[in-house]
């Protein structure tokens, strides 16, 4: 299992999700119970479609959690990007992986932003399985 990914078919927390233009916006996708795995998932940031940044504009992307019936709030800044240049990320790159903690709570979402009113492109964020 060496250099794969283990998705689960639908679970993504945001999939062929267009970049928010200088704006933040909550992934497309589910939100996913993860509380009880025990440090056995990641979550993977890839480019789907090729990203284009201006010159010293941020993409970034956080993870927020909740307790069930509660509120979200930020668990992580997975993936922070500030462009030094006119800047294009290729489709298929993994731009981030990281792995949930133990205490996390139950539920969590994607959250991209952007500071670029021009951003093009568009990405997934899905978790994968940590074989052991």
């Amino acid at each position: 299992m060496y250099k794969k990914t283990l998705k689960v078919f639908g679970e993504y927390l945001a999939q062929s999700q267009s970049l928010p233009l200088n704006a933040s916006a909550d992934g497309n996708g589910v939100e996913l119970p993860v509380d009880k795995t025990m440090g056995a998932l990641e979550v993977v940031v890839e480019v789907d479609a090729q990203v284009g940044l201006a010159d010293t504009k941020v993409l970034s992307v956080k993870l927020q959690h909740k307790d069930v019936g509660g509120a979200y709030a930020d668990l992580a800044t997975i993936y922070a990007k500030t462009a030094a240049g006119a800047t294009t990320l290729a489709a298929g790159s993994v731009l981030a992986r990281y792995t949930l903690p133990s205490d996390c709570k139950a539920l969590i979402k994607a959250v991209i932003t952007t500071t670029d009113a021009a951003a093009t492109g568009k990405l997934n964020v899905f978790p994968s399985y940590l074989a052991r």
